[in-house]
């Protein structure tokens, strides 16, 4: 076997082919190549940096994968990954809510991370209610791993509410009385939000209607009582002091920021975006019902979902979303995207409690937390909630009444949860 060696050594030697420091029987040792792992994601610029450090990170950490994110258009984001991944062309992860996975948990693609990561440390780390919404799925299986919690908060021009004599609202009542003022006042309309379906859904709740009802899988949004709340958003659209889309940009902080609006509900990531010029920004707790049921608002948590492909890729998968979500680097991630750390150990960090004091929409989302909840995940809810935006819209733009609109809307969304 030496003489062998010696041979092939000699031959390459004088072929001018190999190196005298060669060594062929070790060089199969040392071409394994890292999986690659892809992300598809919609962040902005803001977020992308801390996003894109994490990923370094995690890359240079260990020998088995690399991770590449892709930055994707927003518009119809959930619509593609859905085809991609039913076709094998898609991602290996996406960073979305639990309503998703809920569709793909329902065909057996989404990944069950219990599989490969420690269930009961990740319990140990999130809060119960948490918990409940990254494995309350049909199959009971553990599809989402949060990486932040953000909900509503309404944001005013305090300089404006000053000038008439406002007071921050508490009600929704106190909404229609000081956006009635404003537009009088000043011309503009008084309040809006960034989401309709989320405005829906919550007065859905704080009516006692509710949204889904999870034990029959249906919905049923023809009471009178929500049928006149539909109405009363649809009045103040129609007359002016309500705003039903914003004017200066996809969001509504464009237009409080051009002092074209008086108050917008909208989420609290999104307050490194408001600038009111000379104008005093102020952030309160999302109104509440005078009469209603309970008290409930939404909370946002953002996951990552995993998509079933191979053994090797799922592991990648896993162990990036437990990279990212230590405590250090759930810590760093809740801080660029302007929400709450889902995990107990990164509230401990000192960067992370200095950016919760310094931050009015976060402290004003804490005000919320002991009636925020979460939205069932099931099939289809993702179809439920885009059908409850069409009524509100449809009611609002006088293309139909408010009964008739959910009641349309109803049948679609019950179709969507039946198949």
């Amino acid at each position: 076997m030496k003489k062998n060696k010696s041979l092939l050594l000699a031959a390459c030697l004088l072929l001018g082919g190999c190196s005298a420091n060669a060594q062929p029987d070790a060089a199969s040792d040392n071409t394994t190549e890292k999986t690659e792992i892809t992300l598809w994601h919609t962040f902005t610029e803001v977020h992308e940096e801390t996003l894109q450090n994490i990923i370094s990170e995690f890359n240079a950490s260990q020998d088995a994968y690399t991770v590449t994110a892709l930055t994707q258009p927003l518009d119809g984001f959930s619509s593609k990954v859905y085809e991609a991944a039913s076709n094998g062309t898609g991602p290996d992860m996406v960073m979305l809510d639990a309503s998703v996975a809920a569709d793909y948990a329902e065909e057996g693609m989404a990944i069950d991370f219990s599989d490969y990561l420690d269930i009961n440390t990740y319990q140990s780390r999130v809060s119960e209610g948490l918990f409940e919404e990254s494995t309350d799925f049909t199959d009971g299986a553990w599809h989402c791993i949060a990486i932040q919690s953000t909900g509503p908060v309404f944001f005013y021009d305090k300089t404006l509410y000053d000038e008439l004599g406002l007071s921050a609202p508490k009600t929704w009542d106190d909404v229609e009385n000081s956006s009635k003022k404003i537009y009088e006042a000043k011309g503009i309309p008084g309040f809006a939000v960034d989401s309709i379906p989320d405005l829906a859904i919550m007065l859905l709740n704080q009516s006692g209607v509710g949204y889904i009802d999870k034990e029959t899988k249906t919905v049923n949004w023809q009471d009178d009582r929500y049928i006149e709340l539909v109405e009363w958003f649809a009045k103040g659209v129609q007359e002016g002091y309500f705003q039903l889309a914003p004017t200066t940009g996809d969001y509504n902080s464009g237009d409080i920021g051009a002092h074209v609006l008086g108050a917008y509900i909208g989420s609290s990531a999104g307050l490194p975006f408001l600038d009111l010029g000379d104008h005093e920004l102020a952030c309160t707790s999302v109104p509440q019902l005078s009469n209603g049921a309970e008290k409930w608002v939404q909370q946002w948590t953002r996951n990552i979902i995993g998509f079933k492909s191979n053994e090797t890729k799922e592991k990648g998968v896993a162990a990036f979303a437990e990279y990212f979500t230590n405590a250090d680097n759930a810590a760093a991630w809740a801080i660029a995207f302007g929400g709450f750390s889902p995990y107990s150990d990164a509230d401990s960090t000192s960067a992370y409690k200095e950016y919760i004091a310094g931050n009015i929409a976060l402290q004003a989302l804490a005000l919320q937390n002991d009636y925020a909840g979460a939205l069932p995940v099931l099939k289809g809810s993702s179809t439920v909630r885009t059908e409850l935006e069409k009524a509100v819209k449809k009611a609002a733009t006088a293309q139909a009444s408010a009964k008739d609109a959910l009641n349309e809307a109803v049948q679609a969304a019950n179709l969507a949860l039946s198949e």
